[in-house]
């Protein structure tokens, strides 16, 4: 199977080099394709010389994963971020859940980047993580993260692709509405690292509360997201 990996930036020319050069030394290949929002720094420039693609995107990560969606050539197309380092093994990992015809959807664990994280950052993402596993596996709620997420490709369109008007969550609104179609995993060994850069500028409170506000929003039956205006 084709993979194609999809990567939104804006003003990433910190992270972008690294976060491709992880997907390049994979044991999986894959087609890399920038989704750039306007950035004022290097990125543009770095990822030229580094993907196979980049496109012109918008203030708006939907809608940016949703147009490299649109132009991957892989059958299985891979969200992640710009601030994430991924193992060797993660695309082997992530997509040979596809060998199963009735997969759709397949996500895993996202923890600090080891030099940036301290323990508690890595209690916090360690919690979330067997939270978004036991949610998928025990309560068939795929709640997954835009960081570290695969879909079949013809699946991902039949569900409707991504909701561009969505400021946020547009993620678990996708994968909630895949898991409609077919199967979803959460494979703990489908593992990426990530910067604490959101979390250093959040704080662990803010921080703790994006992350719980979809589960729990899910259970009282309000709202989850917010839509652009």
């Amino acid at each position: 199977m084709d993979i194609t990996v999809v990567i939104p930036t804006l003003n990433e020319e910190k992270y972008i080099r690294r976060c491709i050069e992880s997907l390049r030394n994979q044991t999986r290949k894959c087609q890399i394709i920038v989704v750039d929002s306007g950035s004022d720094d290097k990125t543009r420039i770095i990822a030229a010389r580094h993907a196979d693609l980049v496109l012109r995107g918008q203030r708006n990560i939907a809608y940016n994963r949703q147009i490299g969606a649109e132009n991957a050539y892989g059958s299985i197309v891979v969200t992640t971020d710009a601030d994430c380092f991924h193992p060797a093994d993660w695309l082997e990992n992530l997509c040979g859940h596809f060998d199963d015809s009735d997969v759709v959807c397949v996500s895993g664990p996202t923890m600090p980047i080891p030099e940036e994280g301290n323990v508690l950052d890595r209690f916090c993402y360690e919690s979330t993580n067997y939270l978004l596993k036991v949610l998928n596996d025990v309560f068939k709620k795929a709640l997954f993260r835009g960081s570290n997420t695969a879909y079949r490709k013809d699946a991902f369109f039949r569900a409707g692709g991504y909701n561009t008007r969505l400021r946020s969550r547009e993620d678990s609104d996708i994968t909630m509405r895949i898991s409609k179609i077919g199967k979803t995993v959460f494979d703990m060994d489908a593992l990426v690292y990530t910067s604490m850069r959101r979390r250093k500028k959040l704080g662990w409170l803010k921080t703790i509360r994006y992350y719980l506000d979809t589960p729990i929003s899910m259970i009282t039956g309000k709202q989850y997201y917010e839509e652009a205006r």
